[in-house]
């Protein structure tokens, strides 16, 4: 799971990236600076499950990735067996490119599974 977040941050504009479980729990983690892994979880995981819900309300199908900009990042979130695959990019960050990565991220991760 490491190596494949080590391959994803090499992808120019990407920050930092980590697995977050459905409970919150940061599986594993990328991450040139230090990271509140309590902190991040939790409030990634609101952000997921309430995006879940309001995609379920609107009878919108399954949640399977999406995009939050801000004024200073962008965190792109992807669905993997072991949770959500979460990546931080800077403002400058190509945002086509990221999708594929994190979309080629997700993949190794569902193949290979946890531990690895």
């Amino acid at each position: 799971m490491e190596r494949t977040l080590a391959e994803l941050n090499k992808t120019p504009g990407v920050i930092g990236s980590f697995v977050v479980a459905a409970d919150g729990i940061i599986v594993a983690s990328d991450f040139t600076t230090e990271l509140n892994d309590e902190m991040m979880g939790a409030l990634t995981s609101s952000i997921i499950n309430s995006t879940e819900k309001a995609t379920r309300k609107m009878e919108q199908g399954e949640l399977v990735s999406f995009i939050v900009e801000t004024d200073r990042n962008k965190l792109f979130f992807n669905t993997t067996r072991s949770g959500f695959l979460v990546c931080v990019g800077s403002p400058d960050a190509n945002l086509g490119l990221i999708r594929v990565e994190m979309r080629a991220a997700s993949e190794r991760l569902n193949n290979v599974g946890i531990g690895v």
